[in-house]
């Protein structure tokens, strides 16, 4: 029979984590937490439940907090919920499935995903939750998934909250350079099982929003400390700044050195160790990066309900090679065609398997196109997943990601009240 890992990853059952794995890869990353400067705090009611089994929540600032999380949790015996393309790869498929892992398609209602983390409460296991889905783009907090709430309910666990102070400043989501500065990770004691059981879902959601929501600019405004790394910090930085406040602009930002310059009007900005932000020439209306990239946004969401806001660049697509592993991200692309956004819904022409195609993606079920530093774009929808490869423009996927949001909050309302609870628009 031919070997799929997706089915051998997604059907299997759930069981206790293997300990001494779990002792090795914690034992690397404590190794690891300690060149990067990471410090763990751990609070007298946490260290109380520590050995109890327990539903922890985690900011999600940077992509290296699984790192962080795995070094400093007291009980081994936890299932981490991770994206589902990230399972994927040669050098980590076997690792994760023996570390009880469980694979998530991000956003969607994940009927398989959803019965392994139950399967695991049942047998005594806890469970690491990321509620925000993605790590944050800017600094600051993404939406609070709703399900969430559901599911702390439901199964009335205690809740420990794991908040990750400076992780974002050390590896942002616009470079993959690592910068050595100052960690702080936390481990608190949210709620107790009695709690969920007589709070309701919207005061539980409303204090996990409460605790969880950050922004690591103003969490460093009055305590300076320094992030340096191979690269300067504004290194990469018109990954996701890509709009001019001074002549409007898009895409005509680059980086060199300390300084980013709009290549229109030759507008400049630096930024030093510290992530401050100062105008080289012309007036900076943002305090941080964290307000430029939100101010975007604003513009975006009122963009996209013009009948004729429209998208559309040249990809590739592809999806996870579920036959055949790699040392990197597994994904077979399967052709190459046109993909269009509009606030109709996401569309797809051209190749794939060798016919020509006609693919068009529901707003109501298009939650993001996720962006990489690859230049890709993942969709999750209707519990399949999708890659795809712009193979032009590509500095353009941060206003991607930023617009399939945006529209499809036009189209869900409970989407649209967690996304109001974290981004500001009326500001």
């Amino acid at each position: 029979m031919e070997k799929d890992f997706h089915k051998e990853f997604k059907n299997r059952k759930i069981k206790k984590p293997n300990p001494l794995l779990a002792r090795i890869v914690q034992f690397a990353f404590k190794r690891i937490s300690k060149k990067r400067n990471v410090e763990f705090v751990y609070t007298d009611e946490f260290l109380k439940i520590k050995d109890s089994q327990a539903i922890y929540l985690c900011q999600h600032k940077s992509s290296l907090d699984y790192i962080y999380l795995f070094a400093g949790i007291k009980n081994l015996d936890i299932h981490v919920l991770c994206g589902y393309q990230n399972v994927f790869q040669k050098r980590i498929f076997k690792m994760l499935k023996h570390l009880g892992v469980i694979a998530k398609m991000l956003y969607q209602p994940d009927v398989q995903a959803t019965a392994q983390m139950l399967q695991a409460v049942k047998r005594g296991g806890s469970l690491a939750i990321f509620p925000e889905g993605i790590q944050s783009t800017s600094g600051s907090t993404h939406p609070i998934n709703p399900a969430t709430k559901n599911f702390i309910k439901k199964v009335g666990l205690p809740v420990v909250l794991v908040t990750l102070k400076g992780a974002y400043f050390s590896r942002t989501r616009y470079s993959t350079d690592v910068k050595k500065g100052k960690i702080t990770v936390t481990f608190d004691k949210l709620f107790s099982g009695e709690d969920c059981k007589n709070l309701s879902k919207e005061q539980i959601h409303n204090i996990i929003l409460r605790r969880v929501q950050y922004n690591e600019f103003e969490e460093f405004k009055d305590e300076k400390v320094a992030f340096i790394g191979k690269k300067p910090n504004i290194y990469g930085l018109d990954n996701i700044i890509f709009k001019c406040p001074n002549c409007q602009s898009e895409y005509s930002f680059s980086t060199e050195n300390e300084v980013m310059t709009c290549h229109n009007c030759q507008f400049s900005v630096k930024m030093d160790e510290y992530y401050d932000i100062a105008s080289v020439n012309g007036e900076l209306p943002f305090k941080n990066v964290d307000e430029w990239y939100k101010w975007q946004r604003k513009i975006i969401a009122k963009e996209v309900l013009s009948d004729d806001f429209k998208l559309s660049t040249r990809v590739k697509i592809g999806n996870i090679n579920v036959k055949k592993l790699d040392n990197n991200y597994s994904l077979l692309f399967h052709g190459e065609g046109e993909l269009t956004l509009t606030n109709k819904g996401l569309y797809y022409n051209g190749i794939y398997d060798g016919k020509d195609v006609s693919m068009f993606f529901e707003p109501e079920q298009v939650y993001s196109l996720t962006m990489s530093l690859n230049y890709d774009l993942d969709l999750y929808y209707k519990n399949e997943y999708f890659n795809f490869k712009l193979l032009h423009e590509e500095k353009h996927v941060a206003k991607w990601m930023i617009a399939a949001e945006e529209i499809h909050n036009l189209y869900d309302t409970t989407w649209k009240e967690v996304s109001q609870e974290v981004y500001c628009y009326e500001q």
